[in-house]
């Protein structure tokens, strides 16, 4: 019992002594765990903005808006907050992102209930915003079953006809390409350059390349350059099996592959300085993959790469609005697919280039080289 008790405790202390397995075993799922607690546990206040258009003459329309208000105002927690207006305004709004779905009731409304015939109610969304336009519209449809459950007829008095704000709607492998796309110029700055790094700085493979003839400005512009390079090959790899795979192109004319290139050139020196920074405060390579891993997961989860922005709960929008890759992403979505925008494109690369400053300023001040 003895040896045992002895083994145990050895191997504890072993443990214990990797403060990288420490963080990866114990605390990184509870940090997920509360994470995605508070993203989907619906209490961080998340609505839906649903707009109304009311073009009835007649007082049906005025009691649907009367009944849904009453139904919102009996609601403990506000799912959905009312917006009305006229239809250009609502269709605007919600091409601006700021509704999730339209429902526009029409003109014959009161006469078609009258006569106890079918009234079309027309309901626009945003293929592109795939989870708050998908949520808005069933919940659009309870909407008009519970007002065809209080009117009598068969067939359901109230029809839903959806129609898409979108000329050519977007796919979902539309927006997957250029997230993606940011996801991966993200990590050439944690994994492709920041853990490289302190691994040669451990090996001693740094101080000796200080101390060649060549400067130490050579180098690291010779070591970005090459990341840069990296960054922009990916670039091409996502686009090239974005179009054989899945018919994905870059929309415009010529003047979008230069904000493109553009684009990627600034995200990719963003992360890099990134990296450069988070390699100078690591002391060791089991620090610098706790630092990564610390910076990876919040950055890949609220900037809008993989969950829509939307359906965060407002507490951490301010969170989401300090991150470049939310205005990488956004600037890519833009770019190749036309997506609608979080932010204007020159509020995009404004923000990158700030970021650029930012973290080549920390990088400069706490980089060593042993």
């Amino acid at each position: 019992m003895r040896e045992i008790k002895a083994l145990y405790l050895a191997n504890a202390r072993e443990f214990m002594r990797e403060p990288m397995a420490t963080f990866l075993v114990l605390l990184l799922p509870v940090v997920l765990a509360a994470f995605f607690g508070l993203i989907f546990s619906g209490s961080g206040g998340v609505t839906l903005e649903l707009g109304v258009v009311n073009e009835d003459a007649g007082p049906a329309g005025e009691q649907f808006l009367a009944n849904l208000e009453s139904s919102l105002a009996d609601e403990e927690e506000e799912v959905l907050d009312l917006h009305t207006g006229t239809r250009a305004e609502m269709v605007q709004a919600l091409k601006k992102g700021d509704l999730s779905v339209v429902i526009l009731l029409p003109q014959d409304l009161t006469d078609s209930l009258a006569s106890e015939e079918p009234a079309a109610v027309e309901v626009f969304y945003d293929p592109a915003r795939s989870i708050s336009g998908g949520v808005g519209l069933g919940m659009v449809r309870a909407l008009l079953s519970e007002a065809n459950a209080t009117i009598s007829g068969s067939p359901p008095p109230l029809v839903m006809v959806e129609k898409s704000v979108q000329t050519s709607p977007l796919r979902p492998i539309d927006l997957h390409v250029p997230n993606l796309l940011g996801i991966a110029l993200f990590w050439l700055g944690l994994f492709g350059t920041a853990m490289p790094l302190v691994q040669q700085r451990e090996g001693q493979v740094l101080r000796r390349l200080s101390v060649t003839p060549l400067t130490t400005g050579a180098l690291l512009v010779a070591q970005v350059a090459w990341r840069v390079t990296v960054g922009l090959l990916q670039a091409a790899l996502f686009l090239l099996v974005g179009y054989l795979g899945f018919g994905v192109t870059v929309t415009g004319d010529w003047t979008n592959w230069l904000l493109l290139l553009a684009a990627v050139t600034m995200g990719a020196l963003v992360f890099i300085s990134l990296a450069y920074f988070l390699a100078g405060l690591a002391a060791s390579t089991e620090g610098v993959m706790a630092i990564v891993q610390i910076v990876n997961f919040p950055m890949m989860f609220l900037s809008g790469s993989l969950f829509e922005v939307e359906i965060l709960p407002d507490f951490l929008r301010p969170v989401v609005a300090a991150m470049p890759l939310t205005y990488l992403s956004d600037a890519l979505r833009q770019i190749i697919s036309g997506a609608p925008p979080l932010h204007p494109l020159w509020l995009d690369f404004g923000v990158l280039g700030g970021w650029l400053v930012v973290l080549f300023v920390l990088a400069a001040r706490f980089w060593r080289w042993e």
